[in-house]
Order: structure tokens, then sequence, then C-alpha cells
């Protein structure tokens, strides 16, 4: 039986009324005047809305339970923040409105138990609306594999259902990734030293290896939602390391250039990275490494603390080991708090 669920009045001699799942929405304080720009379908389609959405187990106007997943990167009760809902009086006097359709609640808490919740929370990657999405889905797949057919839904919201392979929430970062990248770091600290004829060749052969590493981390772990700008960043590193390789003609004048082009690539993912994901001990090496990354782009790009080599090189050093120490940071918090 549910939380919360009523017991049948004895010998009433009535069927209990039947118990249904439906999902919510709210407004997020605060964020109004940017509503107009993503609160529509679009936004709606790419889980992108200024609003928070929440899942709710009913029968007739009783609200018996309600779960989502917070920026703290775990589920939670509105009863959690001091906000009990207990009908759809105090459902709609705390903001929200229901949408979609009716959902069997058996069915419901099947996919809530098998649902992977993610690493870490993450706006771009795993919110609350990228959750709901992923229970929506896993509810889905179970009806169509047991042969359930979905309740009507109201007549604003048709039955669209959409039993589309898992979206992998979150994953942790890839530990071997870091350490690939603090050793190329340490290998452009002695580069100079040792090869410093071809020094555009070897900085470039370590860009090049860099983006394989990302490209293959990122197909690796199947975390979609995160795909697209890990093979954005993949692709970035392969054409600027491309170019220190192969078109000697332009390293030979745009060296600095297309290392900074790089490193500000790597630095604003990176500081994406770490604003959007919560808790924010997580993000913090990401943060962290991402501000270095984009100030030794902009120290390359003006030849500081003088043109030449050594400078070149000392930056890329400090940039690569900055990020190789936070995908380590990022791997080992996840990991850490996951096995306690």
């Amino acid at each position: 039986m549910l939380p919360n669920t009523p017991e049948p009045a004895p010998n009433s001699g009535l069927p209990e009324p039947p118990v249904y799942c439906r999902f919510g929405k709210r407004g997020l304080d605060g964020l109004s005047w940017l509503a107009p720009l993503v609160n529509n379908r679009i936004g709606d389609l790419l889980n992108l809305e200024l609003r928070h959405e929440h899942l709710f187990f009913l029968q007739n106007d009783r609200v018996l339970d309600d779960i989502g997943y917070s920026e703290k990167g775990r589920r939670f009760s509105e009863a959690d923040f001091g906000k009990p809902i207990k009908n759809l009086e105090d459902l709609t006097a705390t903001g929200y409105w229901l949408v979609g359709r009716r959902y069997d609640p058996g069915v419901m808490r099947e996919a809530l138990a098998s649902l992977e919740d993610g690493h870490y929370y993450c706006v771009f990657s795993n919110q609350c609306q990228d959750w709901t999405d992923r229970l929506r889905r896993a509810a889905e797949r179970l009806e169509k594999a047991r042969g359930i057919t979905p309740t009507e839904a109201p007549r604003d919201c048709p039955v669209a259902a959409h039993y589309s392979k898992p979206v992998s929430p979150t994953e942790p970062a890839s530990i071997w990734m870091g350490l690939v990248a603090l050793g190329l770091g340490v290998a452009a600290m002695v580069g100079p030293l040792v090869a410093a004829k071809v020094f555009s060749v070897f900085i470039g052969a370590t860009f090049l290896i860099s983006g394989v590493a990302h490209a293959a981390y990122g197909l690796h772990v199947r975390d979609w939602r995160n795909l697209l700008p890990i093979l954005l960043t993949a692709l970035g590193l392969l054409i600027g390391g491309g170019l220190l390789v192969f078109d000697r003609p332009l390293t030979a004048v745009a060296t600095a250039t297309l290392l900074g082009i790089l490193l500000t690539i790597e630095g604003f993912g990176s500081v994406g990275l770490g604003i959007t994901s919560r808790p924010l001990c997580r993000g913090l090496g990401p943060l962290v490494a991402g501000l270095v990354m984009l100030a030794c782009a902009l120290l390359i790009i003006l030849h500081w603390p003088a043109s030449g080599k050594a400078s070149l090189g000392l930056w890329v050093v400090v940039a690569l080991c900055a990020g190789g120490w936070s995908t380590v940071w990022l791997s080992w918090t996840t990991r850490r708090d996951d096995a306690s």
C-alpha cells in the first residue's frame, strides 16, 4: 500500500477510489522574467523550461505522495522543505498544475525503483525535468512490455507515449582520462626542452591525444545528455591539434592564437560544468580548472610575460594539469559519495 493511503472504511460497501499518478509543474522563483524564452513547446521538448517538474500519487482530490529530484542531486518531497501537499488545493496553492496523462501507481513505483538518478545534478544535462523525463519513459516502457493500455489523457494533452531507449544520467568522470591529461601536462613541460625545433608539432599531438580521449570517454559511457558537448570539445581539440601538427605554414605564424582558442574551448566547457553541477563540491574542481584554462588562454594570446615557446609551454602545462586535476577531482568525489 502506498504511503499515506487511507484505509477503506469498514463495511462501507463502496469500492475504494483508484490511485493514479500524474506529473506536475511549477514556476521557478525569481526567474519569471526569463520564462518567455524557454517556457514553450521547444523548451519542454529539450527539458530547458524554467520550471520544476514533480511526480504526484493521487486519489480523488487527495495527494498521497510526491517525489521529485532536487538541485542537491537526490530525491525529495515538498514536505521536506516545509510545504506538505495533502490535496489538490495544497497543490495549487504551492504553484503546481498537473500535466500529461495518468499512470498506474504500481508501474510508476517499479519505474522509480529501477531509475538511476545520476551521479550529480547538472542544469544542462541532469535536472528535475531530465529526471522526470527518464521516469516517464521508464514507466511507458514497462507499460509496453506488459501490454498495459495507457489511460485516457486530458483533452489538452493527448496520449503520445515515447518508448525510446533509456537516456543515461550523468556519469562519473574517468579517472584515467584525468591521469592522461596530467601526463600530457608533464610531457608539455619537458617538450620545449627536448623538442624545441618541433614544439608546435609536439603540443599539437598533445591536443590530438586529448581530443581522442574526450571522444572515447563520451562514446564509452553513453552519457547521451552530455555527449554533444563532449564530442564538440573533442572535435575542437582534434581540429586545433591537427592544424598544429600538419599545417606548418599556419603554425609558424599562429601557434599562440590556435593554443589560445583551444584552451578557451576547454575552459568554457569546464566552467559551464562547474557552475551547473550540484552538490557544489563536485563542480568546484571543473570550475576552478576552467577559470585557470581561460586565464592561461588569455596570457598566451597576450604573449605574457614574453613571446616565445617557453611561455607557451608554461601556460599549456598549467592548463593541462588543471584539466587533469579537475577530472580526477570529479571522479573521486562522485565515487566517494556513491560508496558512502
